[in-house]
């Protein structure tokens, strides 16, 4: 007899110090949330630029998630600097009946040297190796995105460059995957960011039941 997955109902990670949960916008009381946050950390003058960076990253996480599905946290652990070092989106994903390790691995080979007008997709590498709660699938690369400017000029020109470090965690008996994004744009925001983040996937312990 095969027994039904079943469904995440709770998670826990260990993180390093200094990563902050994101109120989302559409939160009730989310609209502060930056000027809260900048206040509870020692920015100094550099407080105006810290909040500012908050509620862009509030933005741009609602245009990728107008649900609020996906939650995320962000890392900011020299607030004087008045940066971001890394922010992080955590997500389950639904498992059809043919998903795997194997075939989301394979879906995200498929796309490792994607190129269009204004994205590329640098240095990408992936691995899967065993985890706690069963298997993890991960991979890392470089996103080179041209400015509009040089999109409308077809030109490829300066680029923001940003590291991302995707972890698909597939936690035996379960109906989901949980997937974590790591996404940097400042250069020295980890001493090694797949290491440190990796660290991070391998501490994920969930809970496993059924939803009331």
């Amino acid at each position: 007899m095969t027994l039904s997955p079943q469904d995440i109902v709770d998670f826990s990670f260990e993180a390093p110090d200094s990563w902050y949960d994101v109120e989302l916008l559409g939160e009730h009381g989310s609209d502060d949330w930056p000027e809260r946050l900048v206040a509870s950390l020692d920015a100094g003058a550099l407080s105006a630029d810290l909040t500012e960076r908050l509620r862009a990253l509030q933005r741009v996480l609602h245009a990728e998630d107008p649900t609020g599905a996906t939650r995320a946290r962000v890392y900011i652990p020299v607030p004087a600097a008045g940066v971001l070092n890394a922010f992080q989106t955590i997500e389950l994903l639904q498992l059809e009946t043919d998903d795997s390790p194997e075939s989301y691995l394979a879906a995200a080979d498929a796309e490792g040297a994607h190129r269009e007008p204004g994205y590329e997709i640098l240095g990408y590498r992936s691995w899967r190796t065993a985890h706690a709660t069963g298997e993890l699938v991960g991979f890392t690369h470089l996103t080179a995105i041209a400015g509009e400017d040089a999109q409308n000029a077809g030109e490829t020109g300066d680029a923001l460059l940003e590291q991302r470090v995707v972890f698909a965690v597939f936690p035996v008996g379960s109906a989901q995957a949980f997937q974590m994004v790591f996404r940097s744009a400042f250069v020295g925001g980890f001493a090694d960011m797949v290491e440190e983040t990796q660290q991070i996937a391998d501490s994920l312990r969930v809970t496993l039941g059924e939803y009331a």
